[in-house]
């Protein structure tokens, strides 16, 4: 073992470990001040669990990552240790006391604006889809459109986190597949900060995995979907400089991070269907639908990594062994997408006809109870 591939191991398992004697130690302290994500309304817990997960996530990344990796090779990169930070605190204190909306946006900008205008990430081109040799594109398109992405991105992330353990496993697996990514490919600071983050993550999922000692809450979503968000930039711009190049690299970004982009889509156009605004808040979203047909959370969790994992093997093959244009592979991952809504509303639909009834058989039954009891006096 190379002394590069020794290193990614220590900085996991220091990250993993760090997050495992962290925790603890903010359930005491949340159970101490009283600070619960309640049941009820959309949350779909039973028990008051201590949120802010986050805390520890954070802190085994930043401590690491500031003091254990050399970042020489990441331009501005202390930028982006402040950007995280920031939306760190935002997260924090929308945990602690839920500020406005407007307010919480404005912060997220601030913080993507400072990684993109100081770090140079930034949706530069078409990439695998330039098909017609555009090249890059000007600045003044650039900037805005990475701005805009990454705090959609970081939004649909935040949506996702109401299944115990899904957030934190789709994140998971992101950082293991770009982590390996980079480090095959020599970009050692970006592997080292991917590993950090996924000890971090499976440090947090052995107490958030079903049923929940914690949850993430906004402290650990807006910092883990802008880290995935930053990473996933990253490997678009230095994926046609590497070694090891991933074709239709535009789908496969796509499918590290499709359930959180499919799933706001879904919720935003089944809320416009409704005349209801694309952010009043509901029980559409693919997980809690899942929930409502009856599969455990963990059964959920499971469902959807294994899918997102069967759909990255089969974009590997598809690219690689069957060089299946960008197009066509776009075309079919809409299309998986437009084939499991389609099946999930059957299910959904079938199970509101099954239950209602259900209940016109127990109001029946009721009636003719109380019909012989009558009788009987």
């Amino acid at each position: 073992m190379s002394d590069h591939y020794l290193s990614l191991l220590l900085l996991l398992i220091a990250s993993f470990f760090g997050v495992i004697f962290v925790i603890p130690e903010i359930i005491r302290v949340v159970l101490g001040k009283k600070i619960f994500d309640s049941p009820g309304g959309r949350k779909i817990h039973v028990n008051q669990t201590p949120s802010m997960g986050g805390i520890g996530v954070f802190f085994s990344f930043i401590l690491l990552a500031l003091f254990c990796v050399d970042t020489s090779e990441i331009e501005g990169v202390n930028y982006f240790y402040v950007s995280i930070t920031l939306l760190f605190f935002t997260g924090l204190r929308d945990d602690l006391l839920p500020i406005d909306s407007l307010k919480k946006l404005v912060l997220q900008i601030a913080a993507v604006l400072l990684v993109v205008s100081l770090c140079d990430i930034k949706i530069e081109s078409m990439y695998s889809l330039d098909f017609f040799a555009l090249g890059k594109f000007s600045e003044w398109f650039s900037y805005p459109l990475t701005v805009f992405v990454i705090v959609i991105l970081i939004n649909a992330f935040n949506l996702i986190d109401g299944i115990d353990g899904l957030a934190g496993s789709i994140a998971t697996l992101l950082s293991l597949v770009l982590g390996i990514w980079f480090s095959i490919n020599g970009f050692w600071s970006y592997a080292s900060l991917c590993f950090i983050m996924l000890g971090a993550l499976l440090g947090f999922l052995y107490y958030n995995w079903s049923p929940a000692k914690i949850f993430m809450g906004d402290t650990g979503s807006l910092i883990i979907g802008f880290f995935c968000t930053v990473m996933l930039i990253v490997f678009l711009q230095l994926n046609a400089e590497a070694q090891y190049q991933i074709n239709n690299s535009i789908s496969f970004t796509t499918l590290l991070f499709i359930y959180p982009i499919f799933d706001t889509i879904r919720v935003i156009i089944l809320r416009m269907r409704r005349k209801k605004s694309p952010f009043s808040p509901d029980k559409r979203h693919i997980h809690l639908s899942l929930k409502r047909l009856g599969l455990s959370h963990r059964q959920i969790t499971q469902s959807i990594v294994l899918t997102s994992l069967f759909l990255l093997i089969g974009h590997y093959m598809l690219s690689t062994i069957f060089k299946v244009n960008e197009i066509i592979l776009i075309i079919l991952i809409v299309l998986v997408c437009l084939l499991i809504h389609f099946g999930l509303m059957q299910r959904i639909l079938k199970y509101k006809k099954d239950k209602k009834q259900i209940d016109i058989s127990k109001l029946s039954i009721s009636k003719v109870q109380v019909v012989l009891k009558k009788r009987d006096n």
